[in-house]
């Protein structure tokens, strides 16, 4: 995750923050970026973290809710979105599942709504109107199904994987998921995160919510959660990342 968010950092903050050594090297400064990564690994967290710097107004929104919400208009949609985002500016364009926004085009059955709600979203891109101080953010867990078109030079261009996390990111998810939950001195945040192999920010996170219900179950009366109850929840929340799919996002930027 560390990565990734330096990633956003290089692509999102240092526009913002640093134009005039763009202009000095004489480069534009990426236009659009994909996140990609297995659910539950963290992309929604790395934007808010962003969000968080107060830098930026963000514009967020889900492609299934506004092809659901905006239905017969939602190429409207699209062109609104981006005209609060330029009224706005700085700003960020978060579409989160942006692979139900744009499909590849002529494989869906909605009388042509997804391709031009497309062609919209690449006028906006690479249209007259250009996007100054304006940086578009794409999130998907399938980016395979995305239309190749949006991952070309001046879209969505640079291709971000969010790792799922390792045993140091993992302690740390523990420990800021843990803040508000009281652990027992029997409890080791190092050691608990060395074996959860395959388990995502989502399921860590699950975890530690587990863990207090078992306390609970042991008794109303519990004080902390301890070693035994983790324990006791790792048989019920179990590793939901797949080895096979996580591979094959890690090698998607390669084959684009």
């Amino acid at each position: 995750m560390a990565e990734a968010r330096q990633a956003l950092t290089e692509a999102v903050l240092w526009p913002l923050q640093h134009p005039d050594t763009f202009a000095r090297l004489g480069v534009d400064p990426p236009r659009g970026v994909l996140l990609y990564g297995p659910p539950g690994c963290g992309k929604t967290f790395v934007v808010r973290a962003l969000a968080s710097t107060g830098q930026l107004s963000v514009h967020a929104v889900k492609g299934s809710e506004l092809m659901d919400k905006w239905v017969g208009s939602s190429e409207k949609a699209v062109r609104e979105l981006f005209r609060r985002a330029r009224d706005s500016a700085p700003s960020l364009v978060f579409l989160d599942e942006v692979d139900a926004l744009a499909p590849r085009r002529g494989q869906s059955f909605d009388s042509g709504v997804t391709d031009r709600v497309v062609a919209a979203l690449l006028t906006e891109l690479d249209g007259v109107d250009p996007l100054r101080d304006v940086v578009v953010l794409g999130a998907t867990n399938r980016p395979d199904l995305i239309d190749p078109a949006l991952l070309r030079p001046g879209r969505l261009e640079r291709l971000v994987f969010v790792e799922p996390p390792d045993a140091a990111a993992r302690r740390d998810i523990l420990r800021t998921a843990g803040k508000s939950v009281p652990l027992s001195a029997d409890v080791d945040l190092d050691e608990v995160a060395a074996r959860l192999d395959g388990y995502s920010a989502a399921d860590c996170v699950a975890l530690l919510r587990e863990a207090a219900l078992t306390a609970m179950r042991r008794s109303l009366d519990a004080t902390d959660v301890t070693a035994a109850d983790l324990a006791a929840a790792r048989e019920t929340v179990r590793p939901s990342l797949d080895p096979a799919q996580v591979e094959s996002l890690r090698a998607f930027a390669k084959a684009v």
